[in-house]
């Protein structure tokens, strides 16, 4: 491979290594403020989880119990809870998509310039930064305004 090639395909994966830098911290603020909202009971139970998978809001209609019995409630605030996750999660995953495809890029070009000095080092570093936003956020503590154990009931 001449050197203009190498250079150019170096050029290439630097350009791409650094746009994906750019957007790292910036995908994982909105990525860590992100909360999605789900209903069940027909709309009469809504649960509101938030980047850390952790229940911050629970609502009740109280005309809940006109048309559902109170023994079903846990139920529906699971499923409402775990239908909210699954937004959260495809939100997560569209958010990341643009860095996902460069990462794949950035391995289908480097197969040259990767025996360049400092560059296989380089690029597992940033391929670390990409993983760390790809997995699954630690839960956390509720904070003392989610603390509350009782669900709102609305009227």
């Amino acid at each position: 491979m001449s050197n203009d090639s190498l250079r150019s395909e170096f050029n290439q994966v630097l350009a791409l290594v650094q746009e994906q830098m750019r957007d790292l911290s910036h995908i994982e603020q909105r990525r860590s403020v992100m909360t999605a909202t789900a209903a069940a009971a027909d709309g009469l139970v809504e649960v509101t989880v938030n980047a850390q998978r952790t229940v911050v809001k629970t609502v009740v209609d109280e005309s809940y119990l006109e048309d559902f019995e109170l023994a079903d409630l846990g139920g529906h605030v699971t499923g409402a809870a775990q239908a909210a996750v699954r937004q959260l999660d495809a939100r997560a995953k569209e958010l990341l998509a643009p860095m996902n495809e460069r990462r794949k890029a950035v391995s289908e070009i480097s197969g040259n310039v990767i025996g360049l000095p400092g560059f296989r080092e380089a690029l597992a570093e940033v391929s670390a930064m990409g993983d760390k936003l790809t997995s699954t956020p630690e839960p956390t503590e509720p904070h003392e305004a989610d603390a509350s154990s009782f669900p709102t009931i609305r009227s």
